[in-house]
């Protein structure tokens, strides 16, 4: 089984010598197992440094004390440094009016990733082939699409799972040989627990007694899926920047995707956006692509195809008035922002094609960058028509939950430059003029 582990580790997780790994060790036979075959590597992989994180959820009273006495007598007899976190789980869900079974997961992998950032390590989870069945099958069971089928990963950031290819079977008769003392966790055992101990107890023997290589089939079964997700996520996020437009998305362009790219494609939009979707979602998605329409989506995010464009607006956040006076070589943040005032001069304007962007620096005298505010109007450079900006903002189609975080520079309620939209009559660059304003802007976390 150690070569198992070997290669799973290091072929599918991405694990090399020097690395540093915490194995999250609740004490039963599975984070046994993974402990006891990690510090048995040490002959291919001598200076791996393992670690150990145990969290006491205090849900099972006296057991929960026991499995905390019992990984702390383990670590110290095998001379491995251990973090320990008590949470009273079942106080915390009340408090934050959760599902206990949540709860307990956020705060337990929120303590992983905070051991992992601080050690810069990777948390080991003692999940197994068996783990991986009673996932499939869970998730089948609650719809889950191609991507939901595939279980669990073998890697998902610096999450990583060294047995997911060995069998719940195959860990008992190692501790057996190995004589690995370990703890049982009670609620394993019964069926109204939970969901998936009802697969685990009732449903997975029933098929594994069909055919004794129901184990190397899941396996091969699995490999497929995970190698036709992958293929499809990589389809999926090409076609979805090739669909991308000004505020969004076409929805022209996605309803010609064929269905099984277009899901995929509306998948990965949701989720590079910050949201998060199931299946469900996706299929109102898709309707509204011809139709248009609103989807509610998981913690108050929405997908929205108004106007031919398809995008996902995210909860608002609260947004105060700004104002700073216009000037060169400023920089700043506003909302999820970063902002930088470059100062050109002509021949730079023209050679980067920026006449419609750069304020000209003779007509900024007074001016302020700010947000919107009522009675704002701006006129266009060609059509030398002014129109109150709110009504421009809405002709061009830019998201209503955009245009009240939108900067603008003004002189009064006169715009010289929007942002969406560039630079007014008012502001324009002329043959007379020398220098110019151009406004850099990026997103907070692409900044560098």
């Amino acid at each position: 089984m150690n070569n198992t582990v070997l290669q799973t580790l290091t072929r599918k997780c991405g694990v090399k010598d020097g690395d540093v790994i915490i194995v999250a060790l609740s004490g039963g036979a599975d984070s046994v197992t993974l402990l006891h075959t990690l510090l048995s590597l040490k002959g291919q992989l001598p200076h791996l440094h393992i670690m150990a994180a145990h969290v006491n959820h205090k849900l099972r009273g006296e057991e929960s004390e026991r499995d905390m006495e019992f990984v702390a007598a383990l670590c110290k007899e095998r001379n491995i440094e251990l973090f320990i976190l008590e949470e009273d789980v079942a106080l915390l869900a009340k408090e934050r009016k959760q599902s206990i079974e949540l709860c307990a997961r956020e705060v337990r992998y929120g303590f992983f990733e905070e051991l992992s950032q601080k050690f810069g390590a990777y948390i080991a989870t003692a999940h197994t082939l068996s783990d991986s069945q009673e996932t499939m099958l869970y998730n089948m069971a609650r719809g889950a699409s191609l991507h939901g089928l595939c279980s669990i990963p073998y890697k998902r950031g610096r999450i990583i799972r060294p047995l997911l290819d060995v069998s719940r079977e195959q860990v008992e008769q190692y501790c057996a040989n190995e004589n690995l003392a370990f703890v049982q966790d009670s609620t394993n055992f019964c069926e109204d627990v939970c969901k998936r101990n009802k697969i685990r107890m009732s449903v997975l023997p029933p098929l594994r007694s069909l055919n004794e290589g129901f184990h190397g089939n899941f396996r091969r079964l699995r490999e497929d899926l995970l190698n036709v997700d992958d293929f499809m996520l990589q389809t999926a996020a090409k076609a979805a920047k090739e669909c991308r437009c000004s505020f969004g998305y076409s929805a022209e362009k996605l309803l010609l995707l064929h269905r099984a790219v277009l899901d995929y494609a509306l998948m990965h939009i949701i989720t590079d956006s910050g949201a998060i979707a199931e299946n469900r979602h996706i299929a109102l998605c898709r309707d509204i692509l011809a139709s248009g329409g609103a989807v509610m989506l998981p913690k108050g995010a929405q997908a929205i195809c108004s106007q031919g464009v398809f995008r996902i607006s995210l909860p608002a956040k609260e947004c105060a008035e700004f104002e700073l006076t216009l000037a060169h070589g400023l920089s700043f943040c506003f909302g999820d922002r970063v902002y930088k005032t470059q100062l050109l001069t002509k021949e730079e304007i023209i050679n980067r094609k920026l006449a419609s962007l750069c304020i000209a620096c003779d007509k900024i005298d007074g001016a302020v960058i700010r947000t919107r505010q009522e009675g704002d109007t701006f006129t266009l450079q060609k059509r030398g028509i002014t129109k109150p900006l709110r009504k421009l903002q809405n002709e061009l189609k830019i998201p209503a939950e955009l245009r009240n975080t939108a900067l603008v520079a003004a002189l009064g309620s006169t715009v010289l430059w929007a942002e969406h939209i560039g630079v007014s009559a008012q502001g324009a660059v002329s043959a007379d003029t020398a220098q110019g304003i151009f406004i850099e802007i990026k997103d907070v976390e692409n900044y560098a």
